[in-house]
């Protein structure tokens, strides 16, 4: 009969165990999901700019470009 309370004792514990675990991995998957929603919005920013200041780039050369070749012509 010991040995059925010292079982049951056991399982009870482990079950709150397992409980208090599930409960705390929840919170880090939120937190995480959280922390990856940052940095997916922070990359949409770094490659909006990075798109912006290539646009930027690419006008300035060709202008660049088209001074000289209107230069040579002239």
């Amino acid at each position: 009969m010991d040995q059925q309370a010292n079982d049951h004792s056991r399982l009870d514990s482990l079950e709150r165990e397992t409980e208090t675990h599930i409960v705390q991995c929840e919170e880090r998957w939120k937190s995480n999901f959280r922390r990856l929603d940052h940095i997916d919005e922070t990359l949409k920013r770094i490659e909006s700019r990075t798109i912006t200041i290539g646009g930027a780039a690419i006008l300035f050369l060709a202008s660049l470009v088209i001074t000289v070749l209107s230069g040579k012509m002239g």
